[in-house]
């Protein structure tokens, strides 16, 4: 026997999965749009992390190679300290002017404020090796900031020292050699040019290459390319 609708049964039926097929549609699109979402919030604040590494990494490597050259010129003073009349003028003015060359470095501390206070937010990135790896970037961040804030401290005391010994004497120092003389054997700035050179530098040279490798590890774990991190950046 075959059974045949009413026209009515017929459109309550067509009716009614309509609405199911509405539902079911309305739902999954819904659950598509969230996730979708939820991955590109996910992805921005990757970026954000890493774009405020890299961006830091990069800074306080071209303060490392100032620091260097400074540096290079201090050592080289100091171990002729007895003969400056071998040393070229020039190299006698970069010595003195390095004196009063300041950093004043200004840091973003807001995504590692942001990472720090929704930690439990960021662990539904699903990456956890990233997490972790994020983490002990921002501690080295932190570390180097001491540093960086150490060496400034240092500086400003040696300006001091700079304008008593030079300018404030009885008998100021009138030419660059004289001035470089001075200082040159003044065992306060002496020891500043030996703590520069085995803590401040060293400790900074270390920094950026761990900062580098990890923050570079950061953005192969998130798949991440420096052509969208520019872009962030210019966006940001």
């Amino acid at each position: 026997m075959k059974w045949k609708l009413s026209n009515f049964w017929k459109q309550a039926l067509s009716s009614t999965l309509g609405t199911i097929i509405g539902i079911v549609l309305t739902f999954g699109t819904s659950a598509w749009i969230n996730h979708r979402e939820k991955q590109e919030t996910e992805r921005t604040a990757a970026l954000m992390v890493i774009h405020n590494l890299d961006s830091f990494t990069e800074d306080l490597g071209e303060m490392v190679r100032e620091l260097q050259a400074i540096d290079s010129i201090n050592m080289k003073l100091l171990d002729a300290r007895d003969r400056l009349h071998t040393v070229s003028e020039d190299t006698l003015q970069l010595f003195v002017s390095g004196i009063l060359t300041h950093n004043f470095n200004t840091v973003d501390e807001t995504a590692e404020t942001i990472f720090s206070s929704n930690i439990e937010t960021w662990k539904s990135i699903g990456n956890s090796e990233f997490i972790e790896l994020a983490g002990n970037c921002f501690s080295v961040k932190r570390l180097m900031v001491k540093f960086q804030e150490g060496l400034e401290a240092e500086k400003n005391e040696l300006s001091d020292l700079y304008l008593k010994t030079i300018f404030y004497a009885d008998h100021p120092a009138e030419s660059t050699r004289e001035i470089a003389t001075t200082l040159l054997h003044s065992a306060t700035y002496c020891s500043h040019i030996k703590k520069q050179h085995d803590f401040y530098l060293c400790g900074m040279e270390q920094g950026v290459k761990v900062l580098r490798k990890q923050t570079d590890k950061c953005k192969r774990l998130m798949n991440v390319t420096d052509e969208e991190l520019l872009q962030f950046g210019l966006n940001d």
